[in-house]
């Protein structure tokens, strides 16, 4: 090759080694001199003189620091011409030729102060290793430090990305290297440091045509370091390091997060700490944006993340392009890794573990903080006591519907007479919805239901009487069950076993559109009470409602004030295994980006964060896929304004809800624009800004037009309904035991 050619060719994204010349040599003479005459030598950095004087210091500590050491110097020449000395190296990158040391003098010069830090026998024994770097971004820093102290003879650097103006946030390079392939970037930095350390560039990144030559070709790997930012490519690395025995470093340059992997030592060590589970690297590989997002922050753990870091989560592809990573963090990451790398190389005592080594003073998290206050124990009633058919009846009752799940309901009984009692205790995550008591009459009227469609059921009487002690009494209704009764019909003992299978249909599938004969069942179902059932399965209803219930569960989760509420009635069962209330979030049918979301979005410093900021837009897209998916909209409006409307609306809710799950339709209340409506008419409505009190209304007003044509109903439930497609593999949401739930009486006697 000639060295017009070499300066010629694309360097860019491929890396050309520097070239080394030692003018004791007659061939390196006439090539070095082809190599001026060509032109392209555009500077000659000749301080050979200052690296001898630098040795000789180095070679007489003795003498102190300032000691006179000609002789020394002298000795070091032996009378050869200066030019002859070391050697000459010409970067085809820059176009310059600098004169150094050969490299046994070179490297005693450059690692003199790693003493002691470092012994010389750990220095030569570092020098034996081969370090492998993936991912240039965050490993720039790391293969620069380990290049700096030479804790490796050799490293291997593979990333298919280029050099952008947004990376000079925090990796060490210039405008001048815009364009430059990362890995080839890196390669070049590590020359100039020390051009003889070998390295290997993977230039197109790596996958699983040349992983196997990323391991085994040139010299023998000792250590991974991964630094990449694709989910498979992360476990396809693991996956041939375990296989090979080779421990793995990674660094999330976030609140200083190290992960260590022994494969050397653990063999059959879990890839990732067990953090994905079975998931293999097809399946992250044709994952969408999305999914890798979300794989990024399980495998970096969505729990410890800082709380900027778990913003961006939230915001990417929204108002952010790039993961969020800081000068200060990925240099201090790159001292980490090359610290544990030393370590590991030296044969320390490291084990496999996740870690922070955080700096102080930088973005942290912030706990999130929960009650720990001491509960005094319910008391609990001997349900045994109560008849078998009542006891049945009450079981199936507990079932019912609540906001959150709540089960703010309480059964006090005499004899077969059951007053449905309000538990104001067990609502406290809708004290902020509560402000016009919608929220218990409607669940305090299902709870009625369900009592009378399980008696009905079984061929006994049932009769309800409203507000038996006042409409300010905590007794709502109060249901005598007959020892008997007429027959049950068919559609009775259908309704009866709807009360176990009833649950919220929270599928994304599409469902298909409602037949007349299904929207005539639903229609009669809420005939026989004074409330009214409006449904429609148009377009414009739903795109209206989609756009409504997402704005509205957005402020619910980032309003303050209603953020608490909101992640104290939803949960993860996989952090609460024991929980009976609530609602668990797996049974959101939410997808692992969203459950992400959810997660970081539980802690108050992200939402709050969102909220100041007006971001937050994409939160809960689900939620329009609900809308869009609907089979129909719908809502279900009271009579008037009483505590007996409310009642009658939550019984004919009940009812129609179970004759659409004896159909096979599904229901699924979605009720936040409807509540937080609700707060504007109270003090409750402070909470929100002017523009989301404006933006309420504006939505909420819109839903009424497009399906309720009574402006002055007032609404007792709105809801989605979805026939055809069920929730894969449903888990109920969980219940507390009736006896909890219990207060027995003895019978009075008229």
């Amino acid at each position: 090759m000639q060295f017009t050619d070499l300066i010629l060719s694309d360097y860019v994204d491929n890396y050309v080694p520097p070239t080394l010349f030692r003018l004791s040599q007659p061939a390196d003479v006439t090539a070095l001199a082809e190599l001026e005459h060509s032109g392209v030598v555009a500077a000659r950095h000749d301080m050979l003189t200052l690296q001898l004087e630098n040795l000789a210091k180095i070679r007489t500590p003795e003498r102190g620091r300032m000691g006179e050491r000609a002789d020394v110097f002298e000795d070091l020449i032996a009378g050869r011409p200066r030019h002859e000395i070391g050697a000459w190296v010409f970067y085809p990158w820059s176009g310059k030729l600098v004169h150094i040391l050969d490299e046994p003098e070179f490297v005693e010069v450059r690692t003199a102060a790693n003493r002691n830090k470092l012994t010389s026998d750990e220095q030569r024994a570092l020098a034996g290793k081969t370090v492998d770097i993936l991912g240039l971004s965050v490993g720039n820093a790391v293969a620069l430090t380990i290049a700096a102290e030479r804790s490796a003879g050799g490293i291997k650097l593979a990333d298919f990305d280029e050099l952008d103006l947004s990376n000079l946030n925090r990796l060490r390079a210039d405008v001048c290297d815009l364009g430059v392939n990362k890995a080839v970037l890196a390669a070049r930095q590590i020359a100039e440091l020390d051009p003889y350390l070998q390295v290997e560039v993977f230039n197109d990144g790596i996958d699983d045509l040349n992983i196997d030559a990323f391991f085994d070709g040139g010299r023998k790997v000792d250590l991974l370091v991964e630094e990449c930012d694709m989910p498979w490519i992360k476990v396809l690395s693991r996956e041939h390091a375990r296989r090979r025995g080779i421990p793995v470093l990674m660094e999330a340059s976030d609140r200083g997060m190290l992960d260590i992997e022994r494969f050397d030592l653990e063999p059959a060590r879990p890839l990732l700490h067990g953090l994905i589970g079975d998931l293999t690297t097809a399946e992250l590989e044709n994952m969408d944006r999305d999914g890798q997002l979300a794989a990024m922050a399980t495998i970096v753990g969505v729990d410890d993340i800082s709380d900027r870091t778990a913003v961006s989560v939230v915001e990417m592809d929204a108002t952010l392009t790039t993961w969020p990573q800081l000068a200060s963090e990925v240099n201090h990451g790159g001292a980490v890794v090359a610290t544990v790398a030393r370590a590991i190389l030296l044969g320390h005592d490291v084990p496999s573990v996740r870690r922070h080594v955080e700096l102080p003073y930088g973005i942290g998290r912030t706990p999130r903080e929960t009650s720990t206050a001491a509960k005094d124990p319910e008391p609990e009633a001997a349900v045994e006591q109560l008849p078998a058919d009542v006891r049945d009846i009450l079981e199936l009752a507990m079932r019912s519907p609540s906001g959150g799940n709540t089960q703010q309901w309480r059964f006090a009984v005499r004899g077969r007479v059951i007053d449905v009692v309000h538990m104001p205790e067990r609502s406290h995550t809708h004290r902020l919805f509560e402000g016009r008591e919608t929220v218990r009459r409607v669940v305090l009227g299902a709870v009625t239901e369900s009592i009378v469609v399980a008696a009905r059921a079984r061929g006994l009487s049932a009769e309800v009487e409203y507000d038996p002690q006042g409409a300010d009494s905590l007794v709502y209704t109060r249901v005598t069950v007959g020892e008997n009764g007429s027959a049950a019909t068919a559609a009775e003992i259908a309704l009866g076993a709807a009360l176990i299978g009833r649950y919220s249909e929270r599928t994304r599938e599409a469902g298909r559109l409602l037949t007349d004969a299904e929207i005539n069942a639903l229609h009669q179902a809420v005939e026989p009470y004074s409330a009214r059932l409006w449904l429609s399965g148009e377009e414009k209803v739903k795109h209206v409602y989609g756009e409504g219930t997402a704005i509205g569960n957005r402020l619910r989760t980032l309003v303050a004030e209603m953020h608490t509420e909101t992640f104290d009635e939803f949960y993860f069962r996989s952090d609460e295994p024991g929980r009976e209330d609530g609602v668990p979030l797996e049974n959101l049918g939410i997808l692992l980006p969203e459950r992400i979301a959810l997660r970081i979005l539980s802690r108050p410093t992200v939402a709050e964060f969102l909220h100041e900021r007006g971001e937050g837009a994409g939160l809960l897209e689900y939620t329009r896929t609900w809308a869009a998916g609907a089979s129909a909209v719908g809502a279900i409006t009271a009579a008037g304004t009483t505590r007996r409307d409310f009642v009658e609306a939550g019984r004919a809710l009940q009812r129609m809800w179970l004759a659409a799950t004896v159909l096979g339709v599904g229901v699924h209340p979605t009720t936040s624009l409807m509540f937080e409506a609700e707060m504007l008419s109270g003090p409750e409505g402070e909470v929100f800004t002017t523009g989301e009190r404006a933006e309420i209304e504006t939505q909420m007003a819109d839903f009424r037009r497009v399906l309720i044509t009574d402006a002055d109903a007032p609404l007792a439930i709105v809801f989605r309904a979805v026939a055809g497609p069920v929730t894969a593999d449903l888990v109920l949401t969980p219940r507390r035991p009736l006896a909890l739930h219990l207060d027995i009486y003895p019978a009075t006697t008229e």
